[in-house]
């Protein structure tokens, strides 16, 4: 430090003496700290830190060291916590669970909480829950709910992170449902749609056609209700749902929404069609119950009441250990051309109430990767959404994948459309009127198109 004297002051040598030594002292002082005594804050013009010349040691005698003072130990750093709700349950539990496991013991600075609710109570808690601060900073869903959530403010896009190199992990299905007014709000983990499951030991090989489903079902029928056992039938499935009707409604060229989603399609000439086709499984051909849930689907294919069945991936963890089964394309209409169901994109996405964004896609970053991918995969028995697992040949030539991943490019994606809701009750009533009761189906469709386009009346108002 250069100490310049603007003034000069006339004092006794002794004391002279004395207030040399005490300014010398001073600024070794202030020296040894890093600050000059202008600068109590340690810092110079513009808020950085300024260097401070070392002095040279002065010569003279060794002198022991004084002690060092012990180190203080750290202040731990809380870790952050990131809250991740899902409805997985069974083997996908247990995929998921491990993946987060591995992840809190590497990353002890962002520690993910899992929490499990229910499918049928998740989005109700989701929607209560999150506008108030209680809710998850991610949260796994179909990408259905993608343009109401996005609307109401729950969930955010993910802008730039979305980045061209991260979708490119993904099938091109997984993503573009995702997309809602040009904005992506979701990485995808994995993608469900229906299949035909048979049961191998009671029927020998997959129906190719409807024909030879309602063939081969009728004939299982008459073997199985001989004698005092009944309650066999020979296809199960949810036939007032539109979610797994939509599979006939789409063979037959049908749509609930036209090509641009503006306007409704329940009363087309092609809904009719399909809606007619489920009502002789039922009514002409006797071969499907009425008013199945997915616990009596399940129930029945597990106690051999029922060869075939429509479902999804989910199912797979319901089978019995002891059933020999095996699953197949949806099979072909009598139109010539193949039932094709919905394809739903499952996926994480981001609170918008949040205020752990980069933490919470760091992890997101980690469960949609590629090497995630495959615990999902082996573990969980998901049909991934990442384009690499099924680049392996030893895993996608597993009969059950190769099925799944081939449905995958025969399904129509669901809508995200806020208005899309409008039109599944109305058409899930239609068709319980018009298969399990007396409502002829054209009746039952323009009823159904009429209630749903008053109540988008109103929701667009």
């Amino acid at each position: 430090e250069h100490w310049t004297m603007t003034k000069t002051y006339r004092l006794n040598p002794p004391l002279s003496r004395f207030c040399l030594i005490a300014c010398l002292a001073t600024a070794l002082a202030a020296s040894a700290c890093g600050k000059t005594p202008a600068d109590p804050g340690g810092e110079g013009a513009g808020g950085e830190a300024q260097p401070v010349a070392a002095e040279a040691e002065p010569a003279g005698p060794a002198v022991a060291a004084a002690p060092a003072e012990a180190a203080k130990p750290a202040t731990p750093v809380e870790p952050v916590e990131i809250v991740l709700w899902h409805a997985y349950r069974d083997a996908e539990r247990t995929a998921i669970d491990q993946l987060i496991d591995a992840w809190n013991e590497k990353n002890p600075a962002i520690q993910v909480k899992a929490l499990g609710i229910p499918f049928d109570a998740l989005v109700d808690k989701a929607q209560v829950a999150m506008p108030h601060g209680n809710g998850p900073d991610l949260l796994i869903f179909a990408h259905d709910k993608v343009g109401t959530w996005a609307r109401d403010g729950l969930i955010q896009p993910l802008g730039k992170f979305a980045s061209k190199e991260r979708l490119d992990r993904f099938l091109p299905q997984t993503v573009k449902p995702l997309v809602f007014e040009r904005a992506i709000y979701g990485l995808p983990l994995a993608f469900k749609s229906l299949v035909l499951f048979y049961n191998t030991a009671l029927v020998e090989r997959a129906p190719a056609t409807l024909d030879e489903l309602v063939t081969a079902g009728k004939a299982f029928m008459a073997k199985a209700n001989s004698g005092d056992e009944e309650g066999a039938f020979g296809l199960a499935y949810d036939a007032a749902d539109l979610y797994y009707h939509a599979a006939f409604l789409h063979g037959f060229g049908g749509l609930v929404w036209d090509e641009e989603a503006k306007a409704l399609a329940i009363d087309s000439p092609a809904a009719i069609v399909a809606a007619t086709t489920v009502r002789g499984l039922h009514k002409e051909h006797g071969i499907v119950p009425k008013g199945l849930s997915g616990f009596v689907v399940t129930a029945m294919f597990n106690d051999a009441k029922v060869p075939f069945v429509f479902n999804g991936p989910w199912f797979i963890a319901e089978i019995d250990k002891a059933v020999k089964w095996a699953v197949a394309p949806m099979p072909t209409l009598a139109n010539g051309k193949p039932m094709k169901p919905f394809l739903g994109s499952e996926a994480i996405l981001l609170s918008a109430f949040t205020k752990k964004n980069a933490q919470a896609l760091e992890f997101v970053d980690y469960l949609t990767s590629d090497e995630a991918a495959l615990t999902r995969f082996k573990v969980g028995r998901q049909m991934v959404a990442n384009k690499k697992v099924y680049e392996n040949s030893r895993l996608a030539s597993d009969p059950v994948v190769k099925v799944f991943r081939a449905q995958a490019d025969n399904a129509v994606p669901m809508s995200n459309a806020v208005e899309a809701g409008v039109a599944w009750q109305p058409y899930s009533n239609a068709l319980r009127k018009t298969v399990f009761g007396d409502s002829e189906p054209a009746a039952a469709m323009h009823e159904a198109a009429a209630q749903a386009r008053d109540a988008l009346a109103k929701l667009r108002k």
